[in-house]
């Protein structure tokens, strides 16, 4: 379930709520009574570890290949090039 940050108008108190997606929003600030708003916040996923990213998505490891004309590093320019192609 997520968790929900409101902020009192009155009093500037900030709390925090798990609540389900369909439960009702809190509308009173827990303190004081008062009007609250609900707050943005980050949110919690992060990737740790191996699995996909690590080893299929960075492709580590992998070098580029060498550009015939200059002998160093390939970029896009060098698909138009007369000496990439062998000509």
């Amino acid at each position: 379930m997520p968790i929900y940050e409101y902020k009192c108008r009155k009093c500037e108190a900030v709390s925090e709520r798990i609540q389900g997606v369909n439960d009702k929003l809190l509308s009173k600030c827990p303190s004081c009574g008062g009007k609250v708003e609900r707050l943005m916040s980050s949110g919690a996923f992060h990737l740790k570890g191996g699995g996909w990213y690590a080893t299929d998505y960075a492709k580590k490891g992998k070098k580029p290949e060498a550009c015939p004309a200059s002998g160093g590093e390939a970029s896009a320019a060098c698909a138009a090039c007369p000496k990439a192609s062998g000509e």
